[in-house]
């Protein structure tokens, strides 16, 4: 049957209509191949578009044969000629199918009628970009198409490819639009944590809706979340900048790039929340710690010297007294006044931390006494540390102690405070039990952790050594004037 240029111009017009009233994909295929069944000689259609398999996208009057069970001849792709030449990039322009797999098995199988279909013509939508899939049409009794029908429907597949470009972009801008407003909820939600070590179950949990995962495993500054099924086959990975963590997300369907962008900027987020929620922490700490050692200033450099003078006074006026009658005054004034001044230091030492009322090195051997171990000191170098180094510095001793009666096995602890030229080096060590520190770097201690914090706060440094049976030495070097980070 042969087309003249008037009658392709037509059908060509009639195409581009209704593919530009349409804005739906499954919508404007169905209309398309509507519009050319209805103005063209073809008499069956059907469209397949390759999403992760070639899928049944839009069919026109299909014979008996093609729509059976709800059309389940044309579900999946084994021995089709077309689809099986389309993946393996062979079909790359309009063609004439020598005989369709499809209706010859409906032929032989005899239950079903075909109309008289028995070949169609096939060509590839398609860019110059991009193959989308797949537009076969047919006609009764036709067993070949001529070069005029198959140049129309080249015709017809560029101008339907280019629609299906245009939806694409369409829908990836609607997409990435939908995902920015849930990253913006979702990054909220991060800054209303307050609590760090729930951080990451709930960012977790809040990223597993966002993007429909079905695993997640997240590790950031050795905190760990980790909750699905990893044998998940799409996966990503994404590293966090700082601490060496990661962030590895799974689920059975493949990530668009979009999505990939988006996570990309998710994981960003929540890095920076976690790092802020850490620093309020710290921030948090140091401010009670700065507030208490203010007032305990405030209140020697006031009331102190205040109580100091009146004793002094009371002391002067009882010696250059000459009358009896204020004799007893007299001394019950320096009484009180030497017992309010002795609270007021006592007062005074306790705004300090708690057991460095008579400095640091006795309040790590009292507070080992206190736990029945036998503590060895030795200081080297004057000593005189910023309160917030020396509180920092008794809160790891006490932690190292307390791991010394725990795991050590032994009843002796060596302590010793050294001053170098750079800061303050603490050394708690024993002739214990010891470990292997490599094997159990990976594992998460509150107590080894906490203490690689505190020191962290002040730019300071722990460094454990251990071997079995050889003992644990805990090192800890603190700058000299080490400001908060």
């Amino acid at each position: 049957m042969k087309f003249n240029e008037r009658k392709k111009l037509e059908t060509l017009k009639a195409i581009a209509e209704t593919l530009n009233q349409s804005h739906d994909k499954k919508d404007m295929l169905q209309s398309v191949l509507k519009a050319l069944i209805d103005i063209s000689h073809f008499e069956s259609g059907w469209i397949f578009l390759q999403n992760e398999n070639m899928e049944l996208m839009a069919d026109e009057g299909l014979p008996p044969a093609l729509s059976k069970d709800d059309k389940r001849p044309m579900c999946g792709e084994e021995d089709c000629y077309c689809i099986s030449r389309f993946t393996r990039g062979r079909l790359t322009k309009a063609t004439t199918i020598i005989e369709c797999k499809r209706l010859k098995d409906a032929i032989n199988e005899g239950k079903y009628e075909t109309g008289g279909l028995t070949h169609h013509a096939t060509v590839p939508l398609k860019t110059p970009e991009k193959m989308y899939g797949l537009l076969n049409v047919g006609a009764s009794g036709r067993t070949a198409y001529i070069d005029e029908e198959l140049d129309l429907l080249e015709s017809i597949a560029l101008q339907i490819g280019t629609a299906l470009k245009r939806l694409e972009q369409v829908e990836k801008e609607e997409q990435r639009g939908r995902l920015l407003t849930a990253l913006s909820d979702f990054v909220t939600n991060l800054r209303k944590e307050r609590n760090v070590h729930q951080f990451g179950a709930h960012a977790g949990s809040d990223l597993i809706q966002l993007f429909d995962l079905h695993y997640l495993d997240m590790i950031i500054q050795k905190e760990r979340f980790r909750q699905g099924d990893q044998t998940c086959s799409h996966k990503v990975t994404f590293p966090f900048t700082k601490g060496g963590g990661r962030l590895t997300a799974g689920r059975r369907k493949p990530f668009q790039t979009i999505e990939k962008e988006v996570m990309q900027l998710a994981v960003q987020h929540i890095e920076l929340a976690y790092r802020d929620l850490i620093l309020q922490d710290k921030e948090k700490v140091m401010a009670r710690i700065e507030e208490r050692n203010r007032l305990a200033q405030d209140l020697h450099d006031s009331v102190s010297q205040l109580l100091y003078s009146i004793v002094l006074t009371a002391k002067a006026a009882r010696q250059l007294n000459q009358d009896q009658k204020l004799a007893a005054p007299l001394q019950d004034l320096n009484e009180l006044s030497s017992q309010a001044l002795k609270e007021m230091r006592t007062l005074i030492a306790k705004k300090k931390a708690s057991g460095l009322e008579e400095g640091l090195l006795t309040g790590l051997t009292r507070y080992a006494e206190r736990l029945q171990l036998q503590a060895y000191t030795e200081s080297e170098g004057s000593m005189t540390i910023p309160d917030h180094i020396e509180e920092t510095l008794m809160r790891i001793g006490q932690e190292a102690i307390h791991n010394v009666k725990k795991h050590a096995q032994t009843s002796d602890v060596y302590i010793a405070l050294q001053r170098t030229e750079k800061g303050f080096r603490l050394i708690i060590k024993d002739d214990g039990a010891g470990f292997h520190v490599n094997k159990y770097k990976d594992i998460h201690s509150f107590g080894l952790k906490g203490m690689k914090e505190r020191a962290a706060v002040y730019n300071g440094q722990v460094c454990i050594e251990s071997q079995p049976s050889r003992g644990t030495t805990v090192t800890v070097f603190m700058p000299d004037g080490g400001e908060k980070i």
